[in-house]
């Protein structure tokens, strides 16, 4: 089941009349007070914030303050950063980190954070980020306590208080949807395998949604070569899961692909060094992302027809495991050599990226997929690499991804390198000869299956997965660009 989300709503009630476990208030690094923080620090009797060396207002930190005698049970400060840096953002990363301090204790909080930019879309990031940072993946713990944090009231001038059921609304469906993607990413790869995720998304998405799944026999029959390779090697068989969302008067039609590798090892091109393999339970990170958007399309009322493909396969070392020199055919009838068994990503999105485009109604292609380590090491973990064909797509899905606060970054599809894709005895090679722009390579090759259709390449190796909890995103699968792609679909629809 998907994780629980606290209710949260907003009051326009005096700071002083709320009757919840922690009151949290924002603050900025130097000594500019944010709005919200002073009613609260009169009633604790101070003069000013304690700033010190373990809180100074940067982003993020948290800082608990007893309240006796007050409606509050605590005040709990976040930092805000520097003031002249203030985005909807930083509100969102804010309300994140201090959602995530409070949970585990306290079953009611408020917060004055919206208060520091009244807009309506201060108040749908701050809710995001609430409701974001209360997340905990638990499905392997029952006996663990559950998180305390039950409700969220955001304080909002009267203002914004007319639009705030639809901006909050928008919140809760956008976070709901992410975090369905986190515990597919997050759940272990023996309780998640490719036929179990065809069976959870049965279960995840409404009726709306039509859901049609390709067994192995069917794989074999619609010549998806692509995801029969790669799956070879395990005693768990591919699939391939069909999502069909169809409003009633849609105003366009497009296609999501989402890379759906449940394990990783590499194959028989076994990953190095094998400390990694313990995020490759996440290389479905693409797929989950694109199912996790159809959780919430009828729910949002998006007016644009899109069809998904959840690509699956669990790339393991066995018997049949495919080696590499194989030569394998992909659905739309291009062969390719594999040279790397752990450039399997690309392989298996071949075959969804050309039935997306056997459809002549489908405008714009978006795929998602965890596909190379070498976009994290030109950008780094924490943003996504964009590739595309076509600047008008390109320039709707960066929009999207800034109003959401994923940071993504347009990546070059050099045209130079194209031969390098050359094989020979194959129409390509699944690697690339040489061993530069290998994100570039990755999306070069995807780009030979799209039929020459609009399309965005969303490269999410570095930040479908994190370390550490870090503002509103949580240690291990963060759900990165389900809320980008549902940016665009309400953008499209509009």
């Amino acid at each position: 089941m998907p994780s629980r989300l606290p209710a949260v709503h907003v009051t326009t009630d005096p700071v002083a009349e709320l009757d919840v476990d922690a009151l949290v208030v924002p603050v900025f690094r130097g000594a500019i007070e944010a709005p919200g923080a002073e009613q609260a620090l009169q009633a604790l009797g101070l003069d000013e914030v304690p700033r010190d060396a373990a809180f100074r207002g940067r982003l993020g930190e948290v800082l608990d303050l007893a309240a006796p005698g007050q409606p509050w049970g605590r005040v709990t400060l976040v930092g805000l950063g520097r003031m002249d840096e203030l985005s909807a953002e930083q509100l969102r990363r804010a309300a994140g980190a201090a959602a995530r301090h409070v949970a585990p204790r306290c079953r009611t909080i408020a917060t004055t954070l919206v208060l520091v930019q009244p807009a309506a879309e201060s108040l749908r990031a701050v809710a995001e980020g609430a409701l974001l940072g209360a997340y905990r993946f638990d499905d392997c713990r029952p006996g663990r306590d559950p998180l305390a944090l039950e409700d969220i009231t955001l304080v909002v001038p009267s203002s914004l208080a007319d639009e705030a059921g639809q901006q909050l609304a928008l919140a809760h469906a956008h976070a709901a949807a992410q975090c369905v993607a986190r515990d597919l990413v997050s759940t272990p790869p023996n309780l998640m395998w490719p036929g179990e995720v065809a069976d959870r998304a049965r279960d995840l998405v409404g009726s709306e949604v039509q859901v049609e799944v390709w067994d192995e026999a069917r794989l074999v029959e619609e010549r998806c070569g692509g995801i029969l390779a790669v799956g070879r090697g395990s005693a768990r068989p591919p699939r391939l899961v069909r999502l069909h969302y169809r409003p009633g008067a849609p105003v366009a039609k497009v296609a999501l692909v989402g890379k759906g590798i449940t394990f990783d090892t590499g194959g028989i091109s076994l990953k190095r060094p094998s400390t990694i393999m313990e995020s490759m339970k996440g290389d479905m990170g693409g797929a989950a992302a694109v199912l996790a958007v159809f959780t919430a399309l009828a729910e949002l009322g998006v007016q644009v027809e899109v069809v998904g493909y959840l690509c699956l396969a669990e790339n393991m070392i066995g018997g049949d495991a495919q080696r590499p020199s194989d030569v394998i055919e992909i659905r739309n009838g291009t062969t390719v050599e594999v040279m790397n068994t752990d450039a399997e990503g690309r392989l298996v999105m071949a075959d969804g990226l050309s039935l997306a485009v056997e459809d002549e109604e489908v405008e714009a292609v978006i795929d998602v997929a965890t596909l190379t380590g070498a976009a994290f090491r030109a950008i780094g973990k924490r943003a996504t690499a964009v590739f595309a064909n076509d600047d008008d797509v390109l320039r709707q899905v960066l929009s999207a991804a800034e109003a959401a606060g994923e940071a993504s970054w347009h990546l070059p599809l050099w045209e130079e390198l194209r031969d390098n894709l050359e094989s020979d005895v194959a129409d390509l090679d699944n690697l690339g000869r040489g061993d530069e722009a290998g994100a570039t390579m990755a999306g070069l090759f995807l780009r030979e299956f799209v039929d020459g259709r609009p399309w965005v390449h969303l490269d999410i190796a570095g930040p479908f997965w994190q370390d550490a909890d870090r503002y509103h995103n949580p240690r291990h699968g963060t759900g990165v660009a389900v809320r980008t792609l549902l940016r665009w679909l309400e953008q499209t629809t509009t």
